[in-house]
């Protein structure tokens, strides 16, 4: 598995947050806070627009309660996908309207930012 992959199938090498994380980039953190603010109405400080991966000890901090990586703890796996219960409803849900659709990078502008 891509260690890239959040339990829920999120691609963090394809997410401003992370990338602006990553690299120190204050036009992809501007970016990603835009993002949130006309997708959800979040007025997130730039400050905290900071992320070291859905698996690493500091996830964004609106992740850091995410159920999934909860579920996959309490039962032993690596992801979502390894459960006998995959696709669970909420897993459903949550995928069809967030997961790789929101806050990415397009794959165009990718290579530039690896």
């Amino acid at each position: 598995m891509k260690e890239s992959l959040c339990y829920c199938g999120h691609d963090c090498a394809r997410c401003l947050t992370y990338l602006a994380t990553i690299h120190d980039d204050e036009s992809l953190r501007e970016r990603a806070q835009k993002f949130y603010s006309e997708t959800f109405g979040l007025e997130i400080p730039l400050d905290r627009v900071v992320c070291h991966g859905g698996r690493s000890e500091h996830p964004f901090y609106l992740c850091a309660e995410c159920p999934f990586a909860k579920c996959c703890n309490n039962r032993g796996i690596a992801s979502c996908t390894d459960c006998p219960k995959y696709s669970c409803d909420l897993l459903k849900d949550y995928q069809g309207k967030y997961v790789n659709r929101v806050n990415q990078i397009d794959d165009h502008e990718n290579g530039g930012i690896e």
